[in-house]
């Protein structure tokens, strides 16, 4: 009699409940290379079970589904096999319509600073301070990627809303009403929107369910009071600060002069983002202190905060653009406040564009030169140069982004340098100046056409929302991963591993599928399959002693496929991802494709040499119904079968 629990963990992606433990049940059950299977009977299941413990808190229980295909030989009736599905996409479901896809956009731009600060805080440690002991990662890193996000989330994104609430209120003078332009009025529509941003800033600040959110509403408070406080005392009302004119000068009007102030303070924390890049850049070249055998550069803090920059600048612009150019265009919109606003100041605002689509177009070359290489070198390509074996984090994509913020340094010390009265010499020859003022004059000679190709790009992203949206849907899953609830820099290692709620809701749902699924079926063997962000939860989850203690020394085997485990997740992450063999207490096997972008072969010694099993190119997907996926599991070396797989040596 055999008895065999197989459980599934799939990656990313959007999966329906039930999809992946079908694809595993049916390619089980096939026909392999014509060698017919017993018949079998499937008995398809389907419980929920709650999210954490029913304490009444909530008081209303969180559930989620368990898919079950319970697996018999009518010949042997004894001999079954249970089928478990750990469902985890509705965690961070995709956006539907266009609008949310934008806004998704936005966020998952933001958001890519969780993945940051995990990076500073796992790689660097503090002078004479145990890494795993409180304040151990609370180092000079770590203290300035927290700041980045914080001026990053609390002022320059929160600045671009108030100053999205201001356009939307300036654009009533279009409406067809006199009292519409009544000054007074609107002050006071101003004020309302102000102040209530700051009333909902101040409501959201505390009820926000995770940090950096926290840190948005916080910003939305403050911002709001301060711009509401400046709104009164300044030209729009009590002009306590004005500039009046004078018989030598003029000034512009009232409103100008407050929309002038809005943009000097997003210029300004946007050059402090950008010299605390540069910061970061030079900090990331200590000496790395991590006692593990893996290789390569490790820091990848100073890129994404890069990268969050130029990506921020050319889809915030494409926004601007798209609004400057409706009022252009549509006949009842033009000719407003709000369009002379955007001659006059909301340009301003976006003067850095170039420098981000020229990155933008370097990142695009860089796609098409390691795609275009790993196309022609797919054959065995987890044994060739990490410039081309790499894909997910690839280093010529951190040199772009390193590339981009020297240029707007660059950029932002020659306006500062000239008080932001520069105009760039657009017809002087490159044998007429240095090198770098002619490239910087082109630069900013071509913001038109820059600008009529981003409003296109945005154009397209708008048409096409839901290849956007799935396409986003690879980077809105890892940073799920990564969402914490506090800061807690200064915490210990078991405090901040408790500080991930989505990760934390996701390793607790395999924990419960396994725990009643134990109950409900008394395994001989259990297999654990699993495949890209799957294998890291999987393994996570193997080395939980909970876990061991429920599996109760029953022999184990763990499949991994296209995973990132060693590769992204030990090497930038090391303190909440290295695994030692015997903690997993398995027989692991790691499948891989060998052009697989984001999964390759297990490093550090984790597994032996031979049970890395790389298969032919093929891509990340569809790794669950590959046929040179279960010709290996069905090999000897790993021994699957349905009701009596072949138990296999432990890795230690």
């Amino acid at each position: 009699m055999g008895r065999h629990l197989i459980l599934t963990v799939h990656g990313i992606g959007e999966q329906k409940p039930g999809e992946t433990v079908d694809q595993v049940v049916g390619a089980a059950t096939t026909w392999l290379d014509g060698k017919p299977r017993p018949p079998i009977e499937v008995e398809r299941g389907m419980i929920e079970l709650a999210e954490s413990t029913f304490d009444g808190n909530p008081r209303n229980a969180e559930l989620f589904e368990v898919n079950l295909r319970t697996v018999t030989d009518p010949a042997v009736p004894q001999d079954k096999a249970m089928f478990a599905e750990v469902f985890w996409a509705d965690r961070s479901p995709a956006p539907k319509g266009a609008i949310k896809t934008v806004m998704d956009l936005i966020w998952v731009i933001l958001a890519l600073g969780y993945l940051a600060m995990d990076n500073a805080e796992q790689t660097h440690s503090r002078k004479g301070v145990a890494p795993d002991q409180p304040n151990g990662r609370n180092t000079l890193a770590a203290q300035l990627v927290h700041l980045f996000t914080w001026i990053f989330f609390g002022a320059v994104a929160t600045l671009n809303v108030y100053l999205l609430i201001g356009a939307a209120a300036v654009m009533t003078d279009r409406i067809p009403v006199s009292f519409s332009q009544n000054p007074a009025l609107l002050f006071l529509l101003l004020f309302g929107l102000y102040a209530g941003g700051t009333v909902v800033g101040l409501g959201q600040s505390r009820a926000a369910p995770t940090y950096l959110r926290r840190v948005f509403w916080r910003g939305m408070l403050g911002m709001g009071a301060a711009l509401t406080l400046c709104l009164i005392l300044g030209p729009l009302g009590l002009e306590f600060w004005a500039c009046v004119p004078s018989d030598t000068e003029s000034c512009p009007p009232a409103l100008e002069q407050f929309v002038a102030f809005q943009v000097f303070l997003l210029s300004l924390f946007w050059a402090v983002l950008i010299f605390l890049t540069i910061i970061l850049y030079a900090l990331s070249l200590a000496k790395l202190q991590i006692n593990d055998t893996l290789t390569e550069h490790r820091r990848l803090y100073p890129s994404i905060c890069a990268g969050m920059l130029v990506f921020w600048m050319f889809f915030i612009s494409g926004l601007w653009l798209t609004i400057e150019q409706l009022l252009e265009t549509v006949s009842w919109l033009s000719g407003g406040q709000l369009q002379r606003l955007f001659e006059s100041n909301l340009n301003e605002s976006i003067e850095t564009l170039s420098v981000a689509f020229v990155a933008i177009v370097l990142l695009g070359f860089v796609g098409v030169g390691l795609f275009a290489g790993r196309k022609t070198y797919k054959a065995n390509l987890h044994t060739r140069n990490g410039l081309i074996s790499r894909a997910i984090v690839n280093r010529l994509a951190q040199w772009v982004f390193l590339f981009g913020t020297i240029v707007l340094v660059l950029v932002t010390i020659r306006e500062i340098a000239a008080n932001q009265n520069f105009e760039a010499a657009c017809n002087v020859g490159i044998m007429d100046t240095n090198l770098i003022s002619w490239a910087l004059d082109r630069l900013a000679c071509s913001q038109g056409e820059i600008g009529l190709i981003v409003l296109g790009a945005t154009a397209l992203m708008y048409r096409f929302s839901d290849f956007v949206s799935a396409g986003l849907g690879v980077a809105r899953d890892i940073v799920t991963y990564a969402i914490r609830d506090k800061c807690y820099l200064g915490k210990d290692l078991e405090t901040r591993q408790r500080n991930y709620p989505d990760r934390k809701a996701i390793d607790e749902r395999f924990y419960r599928t396994l725990y009643y699924v134990l109950d409900i079926f008394p395994a001989d063997h259990v297999t654990v399959i699993s495949h890209s962000q799957g294998t890291v939860i999987a393994t996570q989850m193997l080395a939980d002693p909970r876990v061991q203690k429920r599996i109760g020394g029953r022999p184990l085997t763990l499949v991994t496929m296209g995973s990132p485990v060693t590769h992204i997740y030990q090497r930038y992450f090391p303190e909440m991802f290295t695994l030692a063999a015997s903690q997993l207490n398995a027989a692991w096997f790691n499948i891989f494709r060998q052009d697989d972008f984001v999964g390759t072969e297990i490093e550090g010694g984790l597994i032996f040499a031979n049970r890395n099993i790389p298969v032919d190119p093929g891509g990340h997907t569809g790794y669950f119904t590959d046929y040179q996926v279960w010709k290996a599991l069905t090999d000897p070396a790993i021994g699957f079968d349905l009701f009596n797989p072949v138990p296999q040596a432990v890795q230690t």
